[in-house]
């Protein structure tokens, strides 16, 4: 996969998109306080992989990442799911209404 330069600046890089199994995201959605570094680059690599199957594309999931968001009250995507420990949590139900094309 070529290194797309959106990414590498938001420190997202190519290798975390590589697609998962769904069972893996609920495995890796579990408590954020008992998450060592590598738990977390799983969780990260996962929600990458998400977000970009959503957008179905690097440089759309890059932007969508990296703008405050209001359903999150203005903060930034990735921040939230970093407080979060890259869990999917917080973000899971926004990208499941773009995914259908269910807006508020």
């Amino acid at each position: 996969m070529a290194s797309l330069p959106q990414f590498e600046r938001k420190g997202i890089h190519p290798g975390a998109t590589q697609p998962r199994k769904p069972d893996a995201l609920s495995a890796l959605s579990r408590d954020k306080d008992s998450a060592g570094p590598a738990l977390r680059m799983k969780r990260y690599r996962i929600l990458i992989a998400r977000v970009v199957d959503v957008f179905g594309d690097e440089l759309k999931a890059s932007r969508w990442l990296s703008l405050p968001n209001r359903e999150l009250d203005g903060q930034i995507p990735i921040q939230v799911a970093e407080k979060d420990g890259y869990s999917l949590r917080s973000i899971e139900p926004m990208l499941i209404r773009i995914e259908h094309g269910v807006y508020n």
